[in-house]
């Protein structure tokens, strides 16, 4: 939104107005003006033919435009500015008349190259440089700027548009996503033994602690599982897509809950090392469920519940932190564009 001092000052001048922004044909050139906080910039839509020779009279007239505005940053308040071949963007923190005597001398300094038609104004279009003729030309607006465009330009620009739009979505192989799955998978694998790892040298150090302290810092362990699960899948396949969401979430949850159960299996080794066949059986793949457990087993299932739900709620946690980051970083943005016919006076 301009200033009401800036909304005066380009309205005098022949700009309509938006609420974004101001637009109009000023000394031949298709001009946006924009205010954010105190700095005023204009972007002048032309087009400066590129050349790869650097000796050529576009590169040396590119040079003496960008050279005459470096020499005269201070005169006008100019703070930033930049030449490329669709515009120059402006910036001042001047008033805004500064800012008008500013954008005079741009154009004026445009111009000087406009007759030999090294700089293109509004009568030419601004992406292939053909001459508009007696159609009139078509305004497209984006991220604040507006270029002027021919008719088949526009057209070519809009399905771009949509293409990009439509395509943002991109199509994984299949092969990829197998790999992703089998880097997942090891990853759990991995987690799993930082369960064992952990409940084989570190819980006999610190088994005296309370039993419900004990369950919640060795189910931290989810959480760690949850980022080697995700880590294995983006090592072969690093684009989101609801594989990626399925996998990682089940696989996560799975190996924090096989990890867990492994942990408690190294307790019952350590407390019970000389324990028969039978009482393997009996304790060791009867400990999860509380009908079957028995004897001492009974102790060993209520903290393996216990492990199971938090380790389980940490990794599910990890593994929609790590998920969200995923598709955060990597999804398309959809450029928002807008195409309508102006008429140019004159």
């Amino acid at each position: 939104m301009l200033s009401k001092t800036l909304d005066a000052a380009v309205k005098n001048a022949g700009f309509t107005v938006t609420p974004d922004y101001a637009y109009g044909i000023y000394g031949g050139f298709l001009t946006t003006v924009y205010e954010t906080g105190s700095k005023k910039t204009a972007f002048i839509n032309f087009l400066l033919e590129e050349d790869a020779d650097e000796n050529s009279d576009t590169s040396l007239a590119a040079f003496h435009i960008s050279e005459s505005i470096k020499n005269n940053l201070e005169k006008y308040a100019i703070i930033d500015y930049n030449l490329a071949d669709d515009g120059l963007t402006v910036t001042t923190a001047g008033s805004a008349a500064d800012f008008l005597k500013m954008l005079d001398f741009c154009v004026e300094l445009l111009n000087e190259y406009s007759e030999n038609l090294l700089v293109k104004n509004s009568g030419y279009c601004s992406y292939c440089g053909k001459k508009i003729g007696k159609r009139y030309p078509k305004k497209l607006t984006k991220n604040k700027k507006n270029y002027l465009l021919c008719e088949s330009c526009a057209l070519e620009v809009l399905e771009e548009h949509h293409n990009h739009n439509q395509n943002i979505k991109e199509k994984i192989p299949s092969n990829q996503l197998v790999l992703g799955v089998a880097g997942a998978v090891a990853g759990g694998l991995v987690g799993s033994l930082l369960y064992l790892a952990a409940y084989k040298w570190l819980y006999p150090v610190v088994s005296a602690w309370d039993r419900f302290i004990l369950s919640f810092m060795f189910s931290l362990l989810g959480f760690a599982t949850a980022s080697l699960v995700y880590l294995g899948y983006k090592l072969f396949c690093s684009k989101p897509s609801t594989t990626a969401y399925v996998s990682v979430a089940v696989v996560s949850a799975l190996f924090a809950l096989f990890g867990q159960y492994l942990g408690i299996i190294v307790r019952i080794l350590a407390d019970h090392g000389n324990i028969s066949l039978f009482s393997v059986y009996d304790v060791v793949w009867k400990m999860p469920f509380r009908s079957t457990a028995v004897g001492k087993a009974v102790n060993y299932s209520s903290d393996f519940y216990t492990g199971a739900v938090m380790s389980l709620l940490l990794a599910g946690a990890g593994a929609a932190i790590l998920l969200l980051g995923m598709y955060e970083k990597s999804k398309g943005v959809k450029e928002n564009i807008k195409i309508e016919t102006i008429k140019i006076e004159g």
